[in-house]
């Protein structure tokens, strides 16, 4: 069988078998073409053993100035491909098993205070505040929160109905004061039922010196880079230093885990991770507090033990 075919063949049974949606079967094959394009008269059996393992190795040099993350997700795709090929009896031994993934660096992650996103609360236009809410007030995803329509939104029982990563419908439950400013926004924009919640804004100029700001089609989706646009625009007149629409949602996470005593069981179920560790983000800098905390304690027990 060519290396080509069988990658074919490993997209179809991911696709089929494992359910993998179109984005991630078109983010594999984008990975696995290379090699195919580079291997075009390979057949996969040619590929077993050490000579095979240097073969992928010399592939993988293409990404050997990209972030350590970008190249463990490459690895991961390779082993995927070539462990399935093993398990199929297509291969005779999997040559991607000597190659292992870098350790990737835990990035540096700032999160808005309570303080700053009652600022950015208070700071949003009654076009601008839903999408807030859902961003920090229910800790969804750009992705989500920008597929969201109103129609979805059940405010009577405080609930939304979002479609998470992986193609799962889930309902989470909203707090009380994000359901009652939530109310109030759909009460003053009387939005139809199948309009997204985020819109995109556009200025134009009416006059040579007046512009104006005109929202576009609520039924059409807006781009990741529109929300950002968006949240930095409330952060700068919120007067606080500008952050990603997924800091909003580790700005959720953080206030979560105060309020809820680190139920972390319940944080994952209301992130959509579906893995516990992905959690382990939202927890460093409430660890460190807690630490200082202790810290602080025992210090104060030492000096009262001293007197």
């Amino acid at each position: 069988m060519q290396l080509a075919e069988g990658i074919d063949r490993y997209l179809r049974w991911r696709e089929i078998e494992r359910g993998a949606t179109p984005r991630l079967i078109e983010s594999y094959r984008r990975i696995l073409a290379k090699l195919a394009d580079r291997r075009p008269q390979t057949r996969l059996r040619e590929l077993a053993g050490p000579d095979g393992t240097q073969v992928l190795r010399a592939f993988l040099e293409q990404w050997a100035h990209r972030s350590a993350s970008t190249r463990c997700n490459v690895i991961s795709v390779v082993h995927s491909f070539f462990a399935w090929a093993f398990s199929e009896e297509l291969i005779e031994s999997d040559p991607s098993a000597r190659i292992r993934r870098p350790p990737k660096r835990k990035p540096q992650l700032t999160r808005p205070s309570q303080d700053q996103l009652a600022k950015v609360r208070a700071a949003a236009t009654v076009h601008e505040l839903p999408t807030i809410l859902l961003l920090e007030g229910a800790g969804l995803r750009n992705s989500e929160v920008r597929a969201y329509r109103w129609e979805r939104l059940n405010l009577e029982r405080g609930r939304v109905h979002v479609l998470r990563k992986g193609q799962h419908w889930q309902t989470v439950p909203l707090a009380p004061d994000v359901v009652a400013a939530l109310t109030q926004c759909k009460q003053k924009l009387a939005p139809e039922p199948d309009d997204h919640v985020f819109t995109v804004e556009v200025e134009r100029w009416v006059s040579a010196t007046q512009r104006v700001r005109e929202r576009l089609d609520p039924k059409r989706p807006a781009s990741s880079q529109a929300l950002g646009r968006m949240v930095r625009r409330v952060f700068k007149r919120a007067g606080v230093p500008p952050l990603s629409p997924h800091a909003l949602r580790h700005g959720f996470a953080t206030h979560f885990l105060r309020q809820s005593g680190r139920d972390l069981v319940s944080l994952q179920a209301l992130m959509g991770h579906a893995r516990p560790d992905t959690r382990k983000a939202h927890t460093d800098e409430l660890d460190l507090e807690e630490l200082e905390a202790v810290l602080a304690n025992a210090l104060k027990a030492r000096a009262k033990a001293a007197r």
